[in-house]
């Protein structure tokens, strides 16, 4: 039986957590986890619940998005505890990757069949990313999205409609498997996953455990080329666009030449003059289903 606890991050995604105490009550397995319930009470918080736990639990669930995804996962890297995920955020990219469901009580099921899988980490300036980061347009969102009431794909599409029409490129030099390229880039992202969330997939190829980096670089494009830009993504396409240009990497060096805003698995950084990246093999173990959950709803 694991001892697990469940870090509730009770103002992500839509509000779907509310209940959840009732349905982990019912759907959980109480033949395989014993378990405690936890809510964070601020930005940070579920770093300092995870690192309290690490000598009493053998399994943090993360409820909430990828933001309390990556409070968590950071502070329990080379532990001997599990990482489990209810995707309750606005985009639940990490969770999309695995297959997770973004429904609770389906995601509470696919739980008690889920195994421990080894994870890589991705360390930017240093700092553990578990799914997508970035530089630029989407680093731009992320800080615009993070100052909104309502949170939520309307509100994020609507974010990036309101700032792709005011956001200017910035000029990197980026150093990478004996390459460099400098060039004006609408954004650089740097996948341990496959999508950014809500299935807008930036990295279809990126594996969680292959020890790499998938580095996307964005040219510049006309405002008009975005339905195509949006579709090629959903599609898991963006290798056709011409404005792309993918690399496979164990580190990578930007430099930020114009200081363009960063983000860490979707949460705003700040502006970093030089970027550096590499990965970490394997250094944690995360909950994955090991099969499909079929339900008549």
């Amino acid at each position: 039986m694991l001892k697990t606890l469940f870090v509730i991050n009770p103002i992500s995604g839509l509000g779907k957590q509310k209940n959840l105490p009732e349905l982990i009550e019912r759907y959980l397995d109480r033949s395989r986890f014993a378990y405690d319930l936890c809510l964070t009470e601020y930005a940070g918080h579920a770093k300092v619940i995870a690192r309290e736990a690490l000598n009493t639990y053998d399994l943090l669930v993360a409820v909430g998005g990828d933001g309390t995804i990556n409070e968590i996962g950071s502070s329990i890297l080379h532990q001997n505890i599990g990482l489990g995920v209810i995707p309750l955020g606005s985009g639940n990219g990490l969770a999309r990757h695995l297959n997770i469901s973004t429904n609770p009580v389906r995601a509470l099921l696919q739980l008690n069949q889920s195994k421990l899988l080894p994870f890589d980490a991705g360390l930017l300036n240093d700092k553990p990313f578990f799914n997508v980061s970035g530089t630029g347009f989407d680093a731009q969102i992320s800080k615009k999205f993070a100052d909104q009431v309502k949170r939520g794909y309307i509100t994020y599409a609507r974010c990036v409609w309101e700032e792709i029409q005011l956001y200017t490129p910035r000029k990197y030099r980026v150093s990478l498997n004996d390459t460099v390229v400098e060039d004006t880039f609408f954004l650089i992202a740097f996948a341990n996953t496959s999508q950014y969330g809500n299935n807008a997939f930036i990295a279809p190829q990126a594996r969680t455990d292959d020890g790499l980096l998938d580095v996307i670089l964005v040219k510049p494009f006309p405002i008009t080329y975005l339905p195509a830009f949006t579709v090629l993504g959903m599609s898991k396409s963006l290798s056709l666009s011409p404005y792309v240009q993918s690399f496979q990497t164990k580190e990578v060096l930007i430099q930020n030449l114009e200081k363009a805003p960063v983000h860490l698995d979707g949460e705003y950084e700040g502006a970093e003059e030089t970027i550096q990246l590499h990965i970490q093999e394997k250094v944690i173990q995360v909950m994955a289903p090991s099969k499909p959950i079929v339900t008549l709803w």
